[in-house]
């Protein structure tokens, strides 16, 4: 049987395992048992041929020999001629699941078929011994045919029914009791031997399922690999368009940016050059002030611009401070003398604190802008009639400078991202308006110089801004 089986499934691949996305340990055993019943749907598919082919020689040869003249076996081709027609059936249906519990059902009807050939042929053979005898062979045949199933329950199951078959049929042919002993012997052993070799073909059918299961995992996994790596690549690719575009975006932002301050410079040196002749040519009084504070605005709006330009080379650390010593007063009262105006009309006190001879190390047109940022940013939200002082000092970390108002505190959670490009504080949290650029660039110019930005709590002054310098 194992050569037939071999012959049978020769140029036949295995039944196909699919492998379903979120596999699980008991999916695998479900596959697993759907492999394995698709091979004992292979397996009776086997049996469903070799008693088709067979059941078909057994009518020909009988046939032949009862239309020569053979009375003897006239009863085969009456019988045999329906069981040919259920072997088709079977053969036909033996991929449908149904066709294993067929499979198990014919091995009683192949028992009562030879049954019933042999219980009509004895009585008219001239040798009812022979007859019964024969039958043992084809008893062993339907046993063998039964192990197809895969079952040892039915391999045993049809040998006892062959064994009381084959009993009866002796008996009825005047065969002694030891003989018929030994032919049931013969068959149980039949039997025996089909259980063994059933067996061997269950953990044969097993293990290739097995092996085609994990194939299939194998190949399901290495889909699912390359279908990530598919999308990753994919995922790249998009992403590096965004970045093509977003530089492009950059450079376009950035030539925007100049062509605007350059247009913007154009005028306000035009209007610096006129203030400062104004100042030049007005004797001293309300005028000459005008245009003091004028040429104060106007320095004020240039180092706003510069604060654009300056802020993309701080970015890519394109611009170095020059650093040079500096007078601390003199840069707060640059600072101060350019806000005056702005004090005044909101009606608040700008003054200075500052220990005698404090010197810094620094780039003096970035600290004067940073500090201007600073002070900007506390005139707009101290009260009105409030005070923003200028202040500088050092202590065992080093120089410093600050700005400090008597406006609302900043809230905590705020004060970590309050010097990123563009934050604001949100309406609902506080009332503060306007963090952006200003702050941003300060931070920026302050760690340029190795140093740090930050709100610090100061006793008397709800809001400080300081900037600390190395030593």
């Amino acid at each position: 049987m194992g050569d037939l089986l071999q012959g049978r499934e020769a140029g036949k691949t295995s039944p196909r395992v699919d492998i379903a996305p979120g596999w699980t340990h008991s999916s695998y055993d479900e596959s697993l048992a759907r492999a394995v019943d698709a091979q004992r749907r292979s397996v009776l598919g086997t049996g469903a041929a070799v008693r088709l082919v067979g059941a078909s020689l057994f009518l020909l040869v009988t046939t032949t020999l009862w239309l020569t003249g053979g009375e003897d076996w006239t009863p085969y081709p009456l019988l045999l001629a329906p069981y040919v027609g259920v072997a088709a059936v079977l053969f036909v249906v033996r991929h449908r699941p149904e066709a294993s519990w067929l499979g198990v059902l014919q091995a009683p009807v192949d028992v009562a078929l030879v049954y019933g050939l042999q219980h009509l042929a004895l009585p008219i053979s001239p040798f009812p011994a022979g007859v019964a005898g024969f039958s043992l062979g084809l008893f062993a045949l339907v046993v063998t045919l039964s192990g197809l199933t895969l079952r040892p329950t039915v391999v045993y199951g049809t040998a006892a029914l062959s064994s009381v078959a084959q009993a009866a049929l002796m008996r009825e042919a005047g065969v002694g009791w030891g003989a018929v002993l030994i032919a049931v012997v013969t068959l149980m052993m039949v039997a025996a031997v089909k259980h063994y070799g059933t067996g061997r073909l269950r953990v044969l059918a097993g293990a290739l399922t097995r092996v085609e299961v994990d194939r299939a995992l194998e190949v399901r996994r290495f889909q699912e690999v390359e279908e990530a790596r598919t999308l990753i690549a994919r995922l790249l690719d998009e992403e590096h368009e965004k970045n093509d575009e977003l530089r492009a975006l950059q450079r376009d932002k950035e030539l925007l940016t100049q062509f605007l301050v350059h247009d913007l410079r154009s005028p306000l040196s035009a209007l610096t050059m006129t203030l400062s002749w104004m100042q030049q040519e007005l004797p001293q009084g309300p005028l000459n002030e005008s245009a003091h504070t004028g040429l104060a605005v106007t320095a004020r709006l240039d180092r706003m611009i510069m604060d654009l330009m300056d802020v993309p080379r701080l970015e890519q650390g394109r611009l170095a401070p020059r650093k040079v010593p500096l007078d601390a007063f003199q840069l707060l009262e640059d600072v101060r003398r350019s806000l005056e105006s702005v004090a005044r009309a909101r009606r608040l006190t700008l003054d200075i604190t500052l220990p005698e001879g404090l010197a810094l190390q620094g780039d003096a047109d970035l600290l004067t802008r940073v500090v201007e940022n600073l002070a900007t940013n506390a005139l707009r939200y101290a009260p009105t009639g409030g005070n923003v002082r200028l202040e500088g000092g050092t202590d065992a970390r080093g120089p410093w400078l600050a700005v400090r108002n008597d406006g609302p505190p900043i809230p905590l959670d705020l004060r970590d991202k309050l010097f990123d490009k563009y934050v604001q504080g949100a309406p609902e949290r506080d009332s503060r308006r306007g963090y952006g650029l200003g702050l941003y660039f300060a931070r920026l110019a302050t760690e340029a110089h190795g140093g740090r930005l930050a709100v610090e709590d100061t006793p008397g002054w709800p809001t400080s801004f300081v900037v600390r310098l190395p030593a």
